[in-house]
């Protein structure tokens, strides 16, 4: 499974992942449904919701990890 970062397009991350899809509903993000997901990444993602990236990124990676 590729890894991932604060780089990664939300687009990129639910190609690698589908089951992202729900951690980030989690957080009132609606990625799948977005066309600024293809070029928005994690980091930019985070910060315009108002979210901490490290948290969301630690989630995500705990879920790849699964």
């Amino acid at each position: 499974m590729a890894s991932i970062d604060l780089n990664t397009k939300m687009a990129d991350l639910l190609r690698l992942h589908p089951g992202a899809q729900a951690v980030l509903a989690e957080y009132g993000l609606h990625c799948s449904g977005c066309s600024g997901s293809k070029h928005e990444s994690l980091r930019q993602g985070a910060i315009n919701h108002g979210l901490d990236p490290e948290e969301l990124l630690a989630r995500l990676r705990a879920l790849m990890a699964e």
